[in-house]
């Protein structure tokens, strides 16, 4: 037998909530929707419980002769009713009429007199409403409201005498009701801040995924799968770039401690000078690749055009892998280069060292996945419009369809070849984003255990033949700055001696300046400084000001900035400031020496 039907009168009160009070124009979903049934629900205990306070207080105020509070207590309430009842009306509306609704009630009952208490009660349900359908910062206004009301009150009752005969609170004992009023409205108002802070949080969250949701379970099911991928990859990559740091470093500190044992020899010194520079410069290249990455990813790569003489820097690429696979003695692979072009010297309009990283790159991963065969690099002229560089090699190649994956952030084949080869994985992201900010494209065709070879473009323009590099070279070898004193501002010592050590062997005289100030003090003191070099990052003065002050004293001394930030922003940011030329740390010594050199022949050149 089925359930007897609820009697007539509930169901019409039923049906009369739900379709004047109840949330019918907003979807089941969402902060709004939640203010809505919140504010719904609190609509229905103020009709019903309202009806019994209406009566009450009503009554009271009519007894104790108090008309305008009983005219008050019949707006109100009719009020109210016909607000919450009226869907037509805004919900921001109907919510701020409530909160002021409750509020002057309290003030109402305050200032009768003999309705301290009742009135905190809508004091505090003025402040958990607003919690609940006004938000946070309406919640902590009311707490000031109510503070400002009670001590509107006690002021009014105790100070002016006008307090009716009926009240029977003193001062002190509104006083310490008052105060705790306060922190009671505090301590069950600020966490129900938090808590519906963090509902709104959710219910934000909640709606941000069921839009992703809506996208589709495929989509879904592969944005998860790469997740999980890329969870996999990164974990791996933390794992081997500790592995890759750690291996360089073992070597530089294992070696320059033995060269202090007094048993080692001079050769063994020299081999033991050569493996350190050789695993400084692995583990500077590591430090390049991250900063790269880094920089490409968040949008602050640039690539810088410039004159390259071709065929130099690719013999010079050739030259650098062939005495490393010959240190490291590999020599059952066969190392070769192909110019496209039969001009010696001839130069192009190319971002040079960017090229170089890309060669560099790819052939340090052939060398690194072949064992026996050839290597061969070099480039064709396909076009007056692009180079086409490549690199192949006769390794074990890649799986099919693997062919675009390599060039993924932290992809480094089968997991067997991850364990077997090392490396960071990001060497190849790194040259498929430089080829493509130089304008060409990248791609890869392989075979599996048949070998791999990768092809990039570069666009070409032809800026005709560079001199010979044999005067340069002799140029270089025969520098002598005997006469010449330098100031260089330095604030680690160690960098400083390197420097001292480094340019004794042109017989330049320097002088050490260890902060900015100290380093303008000394020129202005000095009246036959020839050049300074300037550290950037310093004590006191940094070496943006120390130079700009240098350059008011006297503008025709190069000053050479030096630093350890590498960013491009840095060098155009050195060279507003003042400088003359710019090299970053670790400094090469012949790179410096060929900065200073030109420094020094550009400030003699005469002037038009």
């Amino acid at each position: 037998m089925g359930e007897s039907p609820d009697p007539l009168l509930f169901r019409k009160i039923r049906a009369f909530i739900n379709r004047r009070l109840g949330p019918v124009r907003i979807s089941g979903k969402g902060i709004d929707y939640w203010h809505e049934r919140v504010f719904h629900y609190l609509s229905i205990g103020i009709i019903f419980l309202g009806v019994f306070a209406y009566l009450y207080y009503t009554l009271l105020f009519v007894i104790n002769q108090q008309i305008s509070f009983a005219l008050y207590s019949t707006f109100a309430f009719f009020t109210t009713i016909l607000v919450v009842s009226v869907q037509r009306i805004p919900l921001k509306f109907r919510v701020a009429w409530l909160l002021l609704v409750f509020y002057l009630t309290g003030c109402i009952l305050l200032f009768a007199g003999a309705y301290t208490l009742p009135a905190m009660l809508f004091f505090l349900a003025y402040s958990i409403m607003a919690v609940t359908v006004a938000g946070w910062a309406a919640a902590l206004r009311s707490i000031g409201f109510n503070a400002l009301a009670l001590l509107a009150g006690g002021f009014y009752w105790h100070t002016t005498g006008n307090q009716p005969s009926s009240a029977a609170i003193n001062l002190s004992t509104y006083i310490d009701l008052s105060v705790s009023f306060v922190l009671l409205n505090m301590v069950i108002t600020i966490p129900l801040i938090s808590m519906v802070n963090g509902l709104v949080f959710n219910l934000n969250k909640e709606k941000r995924y069921q839009s992703l949701l809506s996208i589709g379970q495929t989509k879904l099911d592969q944005a998860v799968n790469k997740a999980e991928e890329s969870d996999k990859l990164k974990t791996a990559f933390l794992s081997n770039m500790s592995h890759e740091i750690r291996t360089p470093m073992n070597a530089i500190l294992g070696f320059s401690n033995l060269l202090s044992h007094p048993d080692i020899g001079s050769p063994e010194k020299e081999e033991f000078v050569e493996l350190i520079k050789h695993n400084g410069n692995c583990l500077m290249t590591l430090v390049d690749d991250i900063i790269d990455i880094s920089k490409i990813e968040s949008g602050q790569f640039r690539i810088k055009n410039g004159t390259c003489q071709l065929h130099q820097l690719l013999d010079d690429i050739h030259r650098s892998f062939t005495e490393d696979m010959l240190r490291r003695g590999i020599s059952n692979i066969q190392f070769y280069l192909k110019k496209g072009i039969s001009e010696t010297n001839i130069q192009i309009l190319i971002d040079g060292p960017r090229l170089e990283k890309v060669l560099s790159s790819l052939l340090s991963n052939a060398i690194k996945f072949t064992d026996k065969g050839f290597i061969e690099f070099g480039y064709k002229h396909t076009s007056n419009q692009f180079l086409e560089f490549y690199v192949k090699d006769t390794g074990i190649g890649l799986p099919k369809g693997k062919e675009k994956e390599v060039f993924n952030r932290f992809y480094k084949g089968q997991p067997e070849h991850q364990r077997l080869y090392g490396g960071t994985g990001i060497g190849l992201t790194i040259a498929q984003n430089l080829v493509e900010l130089m304008g060409g494209e990248i791609w890869v065709e392989s075979q599996p255990m048949a070998g791999t070879s990768v092809y990039f473009t570069i666009p070409f323009q032809r800026l005709g033949t560079a001199p010979g590099a044999e005067a340069t070279e002799k140029k270089q070898a025969s520098i002598n700055w005997e006469g010449k004193t330098f100031l260089v501002a330095e604030d680690e010592e160690d960098n400083f001696r390197y420097l001292e050590v480094a340019l004794s062997l042109s017989k330049a005289s320097l002088i050490w300046a260890r902060d900015g100030e100290e380093a303008v003090d000394l020129f202005q003191k000095s009246h036959h400084i020839d050049l300074v070099l300037m550290d950037i990052k310093m004590p006191k003065m940094d070496g943006y000001q120390a130079t700009h002050a240098i350059k008011a004293i006297k503008p025709e001394v190069p000053v050479i900035a030096q630093t350890a930030y590498s960013l491009a922003e840095e060098k155009d940011k050195s060279i507003k400031a003042g400088c003359d030329g710019y090299i970053a740390k670790p400094i090469n010594y012949k790179d410096l020496l060929n900065l200073i050199q030109q420094s020094l022949l550009n400030r003699d050149l005469p002037t038009a």
